[in-house]
């Protein structure tokens, strides 16, 4: 009997009521962080590759295939740690990983990231990859301070449209010449990434807005990991109501604001 199918029969066998519903899982990312979760806390596995995975995923009668999880999983961030054994790859679970499936099922959840000063590249590698890389649909930010490591991370940016209102009244001299010939070169590349200046001083607050999320900053994009801060991020379904006015008041600032 092959390794999958001795897993399959191991995985059905397994007490999983306390657990996260696994029919609950909305994306091949949960899905597939509910099947490792479960493989090292009721089988004993720790680590699993992509097609077994997959396999114990249809197993639960939902379509997939190991490169949806490959893909899936190669953006999970810090959630999985990657094993590369003679050529194979593997994955495991981490403690953040069963945090944000806990954080799931509680309609209304927040999830809190914290970024510790003096840390840019891990900053940035989790805003990129564990918060905003894992919206699903178009972006609107607001951000009075944008800079060069604003498009820098903007940059990973490729499958959204996103609008992003910003203020340059800040910027003075040879600094603000400097930034306006890089965002003319970035936009030559980013096409579906808008910018527009709204001048006025009722913008003070960091947020995303994506169909399904709000991500809270606690300090500009182009900031974050040069000092201590945090990003928050709230389902809109539970929070309608902050999400609506949020969205209605960046729709109002996004007419008034000039294109950059």
């Amino acid at each position: 009997m092959s390794d999958e199918a001795n897993l399959s029969q191991e995985l059905l066998k397994a007490e999983t009521a306390e657990y996260p519903d696994f029919y609950g899982m909305e994306n091949t990312l949960d899905m597939s962080l509910w099947i490792l979760w479960v493989a090292k806390e009721e089988l004993g596995v720790r680590r699993l590759t992509a097609k077994q995975i997959a396999a114990l995923i249809r197993e639960k009668e939902v379509s997939i295939n190991a490169r949806s999880v490959t893909n899936s999983l190669s953006r999970s961030g810090v959630r999985v740690h990657i094993h590369k054994e003679q050529g194979s790859v593997h994955y495991e679970i981490m403690k953040s990983g069963k945090d944000h499936l806990v954080s799931k099922t509680t309609k209304g959840s927040i999830e809190a990231f914290y970024f510790e000063p003096g840390k840019r590249f891990t900053t940035k590698r989790l805003l990129s990859e564990d918060i905003l890389g894992l919206l699903k649909s178009d972006l609107r930010i607001v951000d009075p301070y944008c800079g060069r490591r604003t498009l820098d991370i903007l940059s990973d940016f490729t499958d959204w449209n996103v609008k992003f209102l910003t203020r340059v009244d800040h910027l003075k001299g040879k600094k603000k010449d400097r930034f306006f010939r890089e965002l003319d070169d970035f936009k030559s590349e980013h096409p579906r990434i808008e910018f527009r200046d709204y001048p006025y001083r009722d913008i003070h607050d960091r947020y995303v807005l994506a169909t399904e999320r709000l991500v809270v900053l606690g300090h500009s994009i182009k900031d974050l990991g040069a000092k201590e801060s945090f990003a928050i991020v709230l389902d809109n379904s539970a929070n309608r109501n902050i999400f609506e006015a949020l969205a209605e008041a960046f729709e109002r600032r996004w007419k008034k604001a000039k294109c950059l």
